[in-house]
């Protein structure tokens, strides 16, 4: 029970009830009443509907006949309080009816309050709105920005590449020592019978040359006969490629492909590979990781490695449709080249099944070493007419110059050192061009007698051209 009364204080909202141990305060809205208990430090709060408090008490009351009517019920101390762990209980006793009503030990927010809240909510929720709209605007712009960038990125790389390829016609610039060549013949033999086909440099200046004659010969760097190896194979000689000082290896036109080892200051034979292609092989390959690639007539490249028997076997093979005639591996880049009558085609040899990567038909190859490295970004190789000849950037393997040469070539040799390259084919003439520029810096007129199929730079310096005309002949600056 509540003890007698002690204040009842007046205001304008509100009406306070103050007793011995419990103050009740009265609060009156436009649609509600709300009663709250203070006992000492705590306070009890809720907030009752003012129609259902009136469908309880009387009907038909008025804000202040409600108040009056609450006041006396408090007066006439017909009111309860049983307080239990979460809640008061209040009962008001009036007109015979006893209703109970449940304050919950809880703060009760006002209707003005949650109505404000609810405006403030509205209003953030109309900000979200607008960013959200502001952001998706940025949003589309950003992509417009990211396709512009990257437009303007691939615009980038291809310029880079552009700047790179000519650089790798520039870097050497300060090497160019001839704006005019004086290229003399110094020395000539004849040591074969026929056709020389080919003709290598051993590192320590000795020199090799294989023929039509099925021969082989090793000469000094003054032209002194060390070695002649007679019938080396059944048919042509069509290639030899140098591997070290003490190994080389040559391919025929008898299929066959054949490795040599110096024993005893001569060389024999230390391996064969027969059959290994079904028309006659133009080209041979050493790669350093030990891999053999081979080009033939019979429009195939064969990859080859050395297995646990000393032998080798296929690994890969890649075709043209037409006769193969020269191939050219770029050992820092994985990239194999391949020429033919067919066109030129680039292998990546990172790919685990290989496959072309580009094909450039309106190229043609005359010889095997007609394929030549001009720098580190492009190659050179003869265009599908007589007097064309292409170079085409390893880098994004597109043809990026053109320039006329009045022959058909059979070999092309860069002299790095003074920034030109050689060029003999089916003509008897020389012809010398700077790699800058590719402006010819000398022509000489009937070299040899006969169509001339390549040159080797010597350890000396000098240059040896090799011929249809079964000579060798010796070029020195």
């Amino acid at each position: 029970m509540i003890n007698n009364l002690s204040t009842i204080i007046f205001d304008n909202q509100s009406i306070h009830y103050i007793f011995d141990q419990y103050q009740i305060q009265l609060n009156y809205y436009l649609d509600s009443i709300n009663i709250q208990i203070q006992n000492n430090s705590n306070i009890y709060e809720s907030k009752f509907n003012l129609e259902y408090l009136n469908t309880l008490l009387v009907s038909n009351y008025s804000m202040d006949e409600m108040v009056n009517c609450v006041n006396e019920i408090i007066n006439k101390k017909n009111i309860k309080i049983k307080e239990n762990r979460n809640n008061l209980r209040l009962n008001l006793i009036s007109k015979n009816k006893n209703v109970e009503l449940i304050i919950d030990k809880k703060n009760i927010v006002s209707n003005e309050i949650i109505e404000k809240i609810m405006n403030e909510i509205k209003e953030i929720k109309n900000e979200n709105i607008k960013l959200r709209n502001r952001i998706e605007l940025i949003e589309n712009k950003n992509d417009l920005l990211n396709k512009r960038i990257e437009l303007i990125e691939n615009n980038n790389n291809e310029l880079k590449i552009k700047i790179k390829t000519l650089e790798g016609y520039h870097k050497n610039k300060k090497k160019i020592k001839l704006t005019k060549s004086n290229l003399q013949n110094i020395n000539s033999i004849q040591p074969h019978n026929s056709y020389i086909n080919s003709i290598k440099s051993f590192p320590s200046g000795n020199i090799i040359s294989v023929s039509n004659d099925q021969s082989i010969k090793i000469f000094d760097i003054h032209l002194n006969l060390i070695q002649s190896i007679e019938n080396a194979h059944y048919s042509f000689i069509n290639c030899v490629e140098i591997k070290d000082e003490n190994n080389f290896i040559t391919c025929s036109s008898d299929k066959s492909i054949k490795l040599w080892i110096n024993k005893e200051n001569k060389f024999q034979i230390n391996k064969i590979i027969n059959n290994a292609h079904d028309d006659a092989i133009i080209e041979i390959i050493y790669c350093s990781n030990g891999n053999l690639i081979s080009c033939s007539y019979d429009n195939k490249i064969k990859i080859w490695k050395e297995n646990n028997n000393n032998n080798y076997d296929i690994i890969q093979i890649l075709k043209h449709s037409k006769y193969v005639y020269s191939i050219l591996f770029l050992e820092d880049k994985n990239i194999l080249i391949s020429s033919g009558l067919d066109g030129t085609k680039f292998w990546d040899l990172n790919e685990i099944n290989i496959n072309c990567i580009k094909y450039f038909e309106n190229t043609f190859s005359g010889w095997n070493g007609s394929l030549c490295r001009l720098d580190e970004n492009s190659i050179i190789v003869q265009g599908n007419t007589i007097n064309s000849l292409k170079v085409i950037s390893i880098l994004n393997l597109k043809i990026i110059k053109e320039f006329n040469n009045p022959f058909r070539c059979n070999g092309i040799y860069l002299i790095e050192n003074k920034g030109i390259f050689i060029i003999g084919g089916r003509s008897n003439d020389i012809r010398i061009y700077r790699n800058d520029n590719f402006e010819c810096i000398q022509t000489i007129e009937n070299a040899h007698y006969n169509d001339i199929k390549g040159f080797v730079e010597l350890k000396d310096g000098s240059i040896a051209s090799f011929s249809k005309d079964k000579t060798i002949k010796i070029w020195c600056f």
